[in-house]
């Protein structure tokens, strides 16, 4: 049970910086190449499984990280051209670095993939339910982020209950043995826990906000290989196209992967985490428009000097020319 609750963990330890090299058709000299910076997350576990850029003759040398700030360090340094990150992530290197990259695809995303949960004999089942009890949660992410909206829309705050930081591996455990009343966690810890019949969950974050991820290439990488930025979108779209239309096969090909690294994680978990993610690639204003607050809250505490124009920092040719590609296929 540890095991399966703790793999991103256990696989960031074990991948390390190491890099999966997926080779493209054709000859190496005429295929495109592009260095993708991932995350131990079943979506891309399920990239790593297979070579996504064989069908575009796209070299992809894949890179693992163990969180989306250490992905994003390697991207600014030049370790890798495109990486993924969150909100408050993009929204600094956007007021401080807009010049070094573009915003070319969005990547999960969606409330529903955040939950609370609580021990399955909990009479506990709403918000209200709650009041004036211990809750834990890592408190600096963004899952704890959209949980302060969720409660301002309740009519509650954080005052209201009892905040109790901690790892967001030890939350189920905490929650079963009663050191605290409910816990706030994301995908795929949520859907494990349930799996593993710990704990239930009483509350989805769905309609909350979706907050977004969104994919990030170096401008300068883009320039210079448009196709490889096009072709990679491409690799995108049928991710998300296998994740949608075959949700059991997808958390499959994940708990397989995830195995590799000596982690068993039922296929019926990933699979349900999965079902909750969204992750359709096309950059909408909907989705961009969720960054405004945190740019303007993060500007009115003086960590930013101004709201940057995030608009102004997507390029949808690459999107279009990836729908291309894939309706070749």
């Amino acid at each position: 049970m540890f095991k399966a609750l703790s793999f991103v963990k256990s696989l960031a330890t074990a991948a390390g910086l190491a890099t999966l090299v997926a080779a493209g058709i054709g000859s190496a000299a005429a295929a495109d190449s592009i260095r993708v910076g991932l995350q131990a997350v079943p979506p891309d576990e399920v990239y790593k499984a297979r070579d996504f850029g064989a069908p575009y003759g796209l070299d992809l040398e894949l890179s693992s990280f163990s969180s989306g700030s250490d992905s994003l360090k390697a991207f600014l340094a030049g370790r890798v051209d495109v990486a993924n990150g969150g909100s408050a992530r993009l929204v600094t290197m956007a007021a401080q670095q807009p010049d070094t990259f573009y915003i070319v695809a969005a990547n999960q995303y969606g409330g529903d993939r955040y939950g609370v949960i609580v021990a399955n004999e909990s009479t506990a089942t709403s918000i209200a339910d709650l009041k004036g009890k211990k809750i834990g949660a890592v408190t600096g992410s963004g899952t704890f982020n959209t949980f302060r909206v969720f409660l301002e829309q309740n009519g509650l705050s954080e005052s209201d209950f009892e905040i109790v930081n901690m790892k967001v591996e030890d939350i189920r455990a905490a929650v079963q043995r009663g050191i605290v009343d409910a816990g706030v966690a994301w995908e795929p810890h949520v859907a494990i826990a349930e799996n593993l019949g710990a704990v239930k969950r009483i509350i989805s974050m769905e309609g909350v906000n979706e907050s977004p991820n969104f994919v990030l290439v170096r401008r300068s990488f883009a320039d210079e290989n448009p196709d490889a930025v096009a072709k990679y979108v491409a690799t995108l779209i049928d991710l998300a196209n296998l994740i949608k239309t075959k949700p059991e096969e997808a958390g499959q090909i994940a708990a397989e992967q995830i195995s590799q690294s000596g982690v068993n994680v039922e296929p019926a978990a990933l699979e349900l985490a999965l079902t909750r993610i969204k992750m359709d690639p096309q950059v909408t204003d909907a989705l961009l428009a969720e960054l405004l607050p945190v740019a303007e809250s993060m500007a009115a505490a003086g960590k930013i000097d101004a709201v940057p124009d995030f608009k102004g920092l997507v390029r949808d040719e690459y999107y279009e020319k990836a729908r291309e590609l894939t309706a070749t296929q």
